[in-house]
């Protein structure tokens, strides 16, 4: 099963320096990348949206990176997943956390597959200073990307501590 991070790269799902107003507006950059690519059905951004409204930022994973998602039934169409980096951080709600300015947006088939796939993923990265801080001194897609992979390899060789 391929790692979050190469199901980025093969769905070109990876932007920098993304323009948002608010945290809605961040949500429909992330969410636009993965309709096009054919990962989700625009309803299932509608869900992430709705969700937030409902249930507050319940997707703030750590201090500025949300990772915004819904259930599969909401319109996922193949699992896959977005990475948007703001141009300015937007607030979500969250006090603890706000600003965002990284968003990692998932898309599952089913839980276990999201479960298995990206959750130990995402938190390993989540508690990396290094890394996040990598990511956030990037300045293009490129760069983002590089990080990324080499975040996976290390992840994947179980270099990570």
């Amino acid at each position: 099963m391929p790692s979050f991070v190469q199901r980025l790269v093969d769905a070109g799902t990876v932007a920098t320096g993304v323009a948002a107003r608010d945290w809605e507006e961040a949500i429909r950059s992330g969410g636009k990348m993965m309709v096009d690519a054919g990962l989700c059905e625009s309803r299932y951004i509608d869900a992430i949206i709705e969700n937030h409204k409902n249930f507050g930022p319940y997707f703030i994973v750590a201090p500025g990176i949300a990772m915004p998602h819904a259930k599969p039934e909401n319109g996922v169409l193949k699992t896959g997943y977005a990475f948007v980096m703001l141009h300015t951080p937007v607030a979500f709600g969250d006090e603890e956390n706000d600003p965002v300015d990284m968003l990692i947006f998932a898309g599952a088939v089913n839980r276990e597959e999201h479960n298995e796939e990206v959750v130990a993923q995402v938190a390993e990265l989540c508690d990396s200073d290094e890394y996040i801080g990598r990511l956030r001194a990037s300045s293009n897609r490129d760069e983002v990307i590089a990080v990324l992979k080499d975040f996976d390899r290390a992840f994947q060789a179980g270099e990570l501590e």
